[in-house]
């Protein structure tokens, strides 16, 4: 049974969110932020503006329907541009870029203790992502998230390897984010 994203708690008790209107801030984290990580921010962005599907239950609880993404990379190289099959791969499956969130525009970053602060969920893109990031910031353990399946690096590949992973990805992100929960 996956965890809760936040405890359910009655509107009146509710701390966790003082307001209701923000999105939900989502980081996706891989290891370069030049391939994966970009590419889950500019899916999870895209399929939330486009209203898709429902925020399951819960993570209702913690936010409006609304959700926004930004991605960063264990070690990154501050400045790098997102990969040129990246962006092939996200144009070529029709992911439209989100003002403000423009992959096209993406630069690299090290994940930092601001980053994690300010988001409400952490992603992984495979299990060893969030090991690095639970020991980086025991802190955040309860907002550490690992994508369904791991997500191969396709850094260095063709432009089919980036396809495939960002298939992945769109599995993985709607999984996570916009799924309808059990009735």
């Amino acid at each position: 049974m996956p965890e809760a994203i936040c405890e359910e708690k009655p509107k009146a008790e509710s701390t966790e969110r003082s307001d209701r209107q923000a999105p939900l801030r989502v980081c996706f984290v891989c290891t370069g932020n030049t391939c994966r990580s970009p590419m889950a921010e500019a899916v999870a962005n895209a399929l939330a503006e486009r209203e898709l599907a429902p925020i399951p239950p819960s993570v209702r609880a913690c936010a409006t329907h609304r959700l926004e993404a930004c991605s960063a990379g264990l070690y990154a190289s501050l400045g790098d541009p997102i990969t040129a099959h990246a962006v092939k791969a996200l144009e070529a499956a029709e992911v439209e870029a989100v003002e403000g969130h423009d992959y096209h525009l993406h630069t690299a970053h090290t994940v930092t203790a601001g980053d994690v602060e300010t988001a409400d969920i952490l992603v992984g893109m495979s299990a060893s992502h969030v090991m690095e990031l639970l020991l980086r910031f025991p802190e955040a353990a309860s907002k550490l998230r690992c994508m369904p399946s791991p997500i191969s690096d396709p850094y260095g590949g063709d432009l089919a390897c980036y396809q495939a992973c960002l298939a992945q990805i769109e599995e993985g992100v709607k999984a996570l984010f916009f799924s309808e929960a059990p009735t």
